[in-house]
């Protein structure tokens, strides 16, 4: 962590709403992408992303974040929570979240509209896919591999060790290739 945002941790424990503004601006992005990939729409990602800092505010001048503790690691894994308990809520518990992509880099011209078909069938099918993974598999698979955390990252994000990411990760991996296999024309 930088010194900077040290200074920002111990400046909102102490209540100053202009540290916790800056807090917020600094990991606002990365909560949202989070919230958003999980539940595949901007109002579910908004509320998601409210509903987590405004936990971790009153949380933290009652927590033991110091330097050797990462905030934003602190702060992902009241986003996780929050993310499974938002769906808890909603939904029953095996009920299917949709996950949409964030809109991808801008196309340079020279792609064919079958390339362009083809692609968007493959997003759907993982979509689909994905949506299908029970809760805790699923938001390890969009920590990996749509936040681009470390497995030691989304171990303290999810609140559980490595070995249990590893795992989560290696059975929906499993799942996604057994399902996904047939249909992007592998044989089996």
């Amino acid at each position: 962590m930088d010194g900077d945002q040290v200074d920002w941790v111990a400046l909102a424990k102490q209540g100053d709403s202009g540290a916790m503004h800056e807090l917020y601006e600094r990991n606002r992005g990365r909560i949202y992408s989070l919230a958003y990939r999980y539940a595949g729409n901007s109002a579910d990602a908004e509320d998601i992303l409210q509903e987590s800092f405004a936990k971790a505010f009153v949380s933290l001048a009652k927590c033991q974040l110091n330097e050797n503790t990462y905030f934003a690691s602190w702060l992902y894994r009241i986003a996780v929570n929050c993310t499974m308990d938002h769906f808890r809520r909603r939904r029953g518990p095996n009920d299917a979240v949709t996950l949409d992509e964030l809109p991808g880099p801008a196309s340079d011209g020279a792609e064919t509209p079958e390339g362009e078909f083809a692609r968007r069938e493959a997003r759907e099918l993982v979509r689909h896919s994905l949506s299908r993974l029970p809760r805790r598999r699923r938001m390890a698979v969009v920590l990996r591999h749509y936040q681009q955390m470390k497995i030691a990252e989304i171990a303290v994000a999810m609140g559980c060790s490595e070995g249990c990411v590893k795992k989560q990760l290696f059975q929906a991996l499993r799942q996604l290739r057994r399902e996904l296999h047939p249909s992007l024309g592998g044989s089996r």
